[in-house]
């Protein structure tokens, strides 16, 4: 059997018989959980002039169980699933995944982690879904150490070869709300791009005490011999009611990333040679209670002159209520670019509403194009 479908077949059954394993003591524990349905609607144009219709039907279920035995034990799962309504999405009109379920140990102080099971982690150089474990563990003087090592889950459409075994770790110095500074490695088991995938990374995070915040981290690929990606942020924070972040980011794509798992990933499609530079200023503004204003102007230059330089220029409005548990917004935002193809203006409106246990939700989204593609020259989506 393949190991990505078995550990995840292992971590479903765990949660089927965890009540059975645990011993009567742990029993007692604080359970949560939470259900979200979707059911979208849209029509599209397939091969050979004719229009389709499609329903899917997406319910997405997660659960945390904190406070086994009143101890720092906990488990937690996600996963969805989705049946189409109408024509089918692909060849059988279902689909699902369980996307994590993991038992999780937190020490009291919190200077240890644990994690077992199916997991997401963000450690370092490495943002992986495994199957696997993750010890971290902290000093009192503020220096610590994380390894992991598993399984990876990466789910393919393409005939491209998945990874066999992942692992590695993180060797970091943290003072609680002033500093974090971490050097971290992973290596990949797996024929991407004709050798195994190797990492090394660098990060830092720094708050001295004043209303300055700076992030940076950077990556380098070893199996390429080359500088993966590199990003810094400045985030100046001059009074409660004001934010404002500019940054710099650097990447290409065949050292930043894997073989690619979805086709609209591989070449032609994209120039895995490209390198792209990015400079970006955010600033929200506290206008009264709840009510905010954001902006943002994004600058992203490819070194191929296809797909070519792109500016993004975006306004907004934020209003958060009902005691801040919902939040309603409209935000306009326009692009342009080097080629036409590539211009467009975008308008979003969202709200939610959360009536005791209950939570509605509303986002319409509508793009229009400055060149008409494929015979459409706008795009529109709402999601409830």
């Amino acid at each position: 059997m393949d190991p990505h479908r078995w550990m995840g077949l292992c971590c479903a059954t765990l949660l089927l018989l965890l009540p059975a394993l645990l011993p009567a003591p742990c029993l007692a524990a604080d359970i949560t959980l939470s259900s979200r349905t979707y059911l979208l609607y849209y029509e599209r144009e397939v091969t050979g002039g004719s229009d389709k219709e499609f329903a899917p039907l997406y319910e997405y279920l997660s659960g945390d169980v904190s406070n086994l035995g009143g101890n720092p034990l906990s488990f937690h799962f996600y996963g969805w699933g989705r049946v189409d309504l109408a024509d089918d999405t692909d060849d059988d009109g279902t689909g699902g995944d369980l996307a994590s379920a993991y038992l999780q140990y937190l020490h009291p102080t919190g200077n240890g982690e644990m994690r077992l099971g199916r997991f997401f982690l963000t450690e370092g150089v490495a943002a992986e879904i495994l199957d696997g474990i993750f010890l971290k563990g902290r000093t009192p003087v503020g220096f610590g150490l994380s390894v992991f090592g598993g399984v990876p889950v990466e789910d393919s459409i393409t005939s491209t070869d998945e990874g066999d075994s992942i692992y590695g770790g993180r060797l970091f110095f943290a003072r609680a709300g002033y500093a974090e500074i971490g050097v971290s490695y992973l290596m990949e088991d797996g024929d991407f791009q004709g050798d195994d995938r190797e990492m090394v990374g660098g990060d830092i995070w720094l708050k001295p005490g004043i209303p300055v915040e700076l992030l940076g981290r950077a990556d380098y690929n070893v199996s390429t011999s080359s500088l993966a990606r590199q990003r810094y942020v400045l985030r100046l924070i001059p009074s409660s009611r004001l934010g404002l972040a500019a940054g710099y980011e650097e990447y290409t794509y065949k050292d930043l990333f894997q073989n690619a798992l979805n086709s609209a990933f591989l070449s032609p499609a994209i120039d895995i040679t490209d390198e792209v530079q990015v400079l970006f200023v955010d600033l929200d503004f506290l206008i009264t209670e709840g009510l905010t204003v954001e902006a943002g102007v994004k600058s992203i230059q490819h070194d191929r002159s296809d797909p070519g330089d792109a500016t993004r220029a975006e306004l907004g409005l934020r209003y958060a209520y009902n005691d801040r548990k919902d939040v309603a917004g409209l935000s306009a935002a326009f692009v342009s670019a080097d080629r036409d193809e590539n211009e467009y203006q975008e308008f979003r409106v969202f709200a939610t509403y959360s009536p005791g246990l209950w939570r509605f939700s509303l986002d319409a989204l509508t793009h229009q194009y400055e060149k008409v593609i494929s015979g459409i020259d706008d795009a529109y989506q709402v999601v409830g």
